[in-house]
């Protein structure tokens, strides 16, 4: 009887461990499945996690929907972590003022949807972004708002929360995407960039080609608008 249910436990982490292989994509490394043939709005529309709902609900009420699917670009997806923080941010801002007000997602429609429409189009770069066209370093590029331009890097990390294990060979890559807020420097360094001067994220996904482009996602603690 022991035997049994031994077998019965080892079997049953075996199906564990088999069901934690088969994961769409590993947080900041390459995606198993890199291409998909739903658009960009589509593809986080069908998030099994919805994690997309509130951005989606935002896009929609902006008249954003087809800015997200041109063609040919690549966009870096907040997730509705990241419009939560942004959400809890203000509401102590506005708490300063009042203490009993609070800052929710009706407050963001009423006032700042504008906001938001011309914000997000800083987490658009108007071309398809690759692996192979990054370096470490960094590559500059402007944004889908004018006048603005991101920091975009592929960079090794030894950080084991990223995926990192010593005892492997090769180490593992993560994009950051660093929106511009201040002055860049003659030589772009993105990994020592200093907080004046760019918001540095981490991509929590990346490498996804959609129909329409390409599609990575901003880590959860990310605050939108790029807000310090």
């Amino acid at each position: 009887m022991k035997n049994i249910i031994k077998l019965i436990i080892v079997i049953a982490i075996a199906n564990i461990m088999l069901a934690s292989c088969k994961k769409n994509y590993i947080i900041g490394g390459k995606l198993e499945s890199t291409t998909t043939n739903l658009t960009t709005y589509d593809y986080l529309k069908n998030n099994r996690f919805k994690m997309f709902d509130t951005l989606l609900m935002l896009v929609d009420k902006a008249g954003l929907k087809d800015v997200i699917n041109q063609k040919g670009i690549t966009f870096y997806a907040p997730s509705d972590f990241s419009i939560d923080n942004y959400l809890a941010k203000k509401t102590i801002e506005v708490q300063n003022v009042n203490i009993f007000a609070k800052y929710t997602i009706d407050t963001l429609i009423k006032y700042d949807l504008a906001t938001f429409a011309d914000s997000i189009r800083t987490y658009i770069t108007p071309q398809t972004i690759t692996y192979a066209s990054l370096t470490s370093n960094g590559v500059v590029l402007n944004t889908a708002k004018p006048g603005t331009q991101a920091v975009v890097s592929y960079e090794q990390t030894t950080s084991s929360g990223l995926g990192y294990n010593p005892v492997v060979n090769t180490i593992p890559q993560v994009e950051y995407y660093s929106l511009v807020i201040g002055t860049l420097p003659s030589t772009v360094v993105s990994v020592y960039l200093d907080p004046t001067v760019a918001v540095r994220v981490l991509c929590q996904t990346s490498g996804l080609t959609t129909a329409t482009g390409q599609l990575n996602v901003l880590s959860n603690s990310h605050i939108l608008y790029f807000r310090q």
